[in-house]
């Protein structure tokens, strides 16, 4: 995922950055004792932050997500005291990088195995669950815009009918529901800005940004993996998949 880097001031490509310069330390964890996440009664919209791990194994880099969805709604408070030392404290790990605040699009949440029962950990008062392992590339850490990723995790998201969806479609008919928007970028981003979003944005050619409002409620399954992109504005997409052909 694209995100802010927790360094003030940040190169062109702040992960990158990051990762080549993050000193080893030693982390002294503090654990919650796992207390159960409850979603909010209204999904759509609700406030939400992410703090990215990054660790360097044998088949790459990899990073754990923690999310503080069912917990709170992300303190600015909070959020904003959090320091360098802080997440170096929590983590023993390469790099620590902060996502958000972000606010959800979808209506509905269901989620099973890994994705389901992740550790619960507390920072700097936020509490957070892991909700997925993300796979990295070299390229893909650089930060580019409009470029797939593909993350571990089993989920189901429910958007409901008569309500809008901003997609994107790619040259070659793919199509990319938001799952988030992020107030990264543009702190002001609101919900209501949505759906003239797309004079703001400039994708790659043959990129366009529409709304759709369905009839009936999508569901964007992920029964392992998700493959998503981000705009330039950080806003996140996951992509449509298509059905499986039935059974012979």
């Amino acid at each position: 995922m694209n995100i802010r880097a927790i360094r003030r001031r940040r190169p062109r490509h702040a992960l990158l950055a990051l990762l080549l310069a993050a000193a080893p330390l030693v982390p002294h964890p503090a654990r919650a004792q796992s207390p159960e996440p409850h979603l909010p009664a209204v999904l759509r919209d609700a406030r939400y932050c992410e703090l990215v791990a990054v660790h360097v194994t044998r088949e790459g880099l990899r990073a754990d997500v923690y999310n503080t969805l069912g917990f709170d709604d992300c303190p600015a408070d909070k959020w904003d005291a959090l320091t360098r030392r802080d997440l170096f404290r929590q983590f023993d790990t390469l790099a620590v990088v902060m996502n958000g605040p972000r606010h959800f699009i979808m209506d509905g949440i269901s989620a099973t195995g890994a994705t389901k029962t992740g550790e619960v950990i507390t920072v700097g008062g936020i509490t957070m669950a892991k909700r997925a392992e993300v796979g990295l590339s070299l390229h893909q850490a650089m930060g580019p815009a409009y470029t797939e990723q593909t993350i571990d995790r089993e989920t189901t998201y429910r958007f409901d009918a008569g309500k809008p969806t901003f997609r994107l479609i790619a040259p070659d008919g793919a199509v990319y529901v938001m799952q988030s928007y992020a107030q990264i970028v543009d702190p002001a981003l609101t919900y209501d800005q949505l759906a003239g979003l797309g004079a703001r944005l400039k994708p790659p050619a043959g990129w366009r940004y529409t709304v759709d409002t369905p009839a009936q409620d999508l569901l964007l399954v992920a029964g392992g993996t998700a493959v998503v992109i981000q705009d330039e504005m950080k806003n996140t997409y996951q992509k449509v998949m298509p059905a499986a052909p039935p059974a012979p």
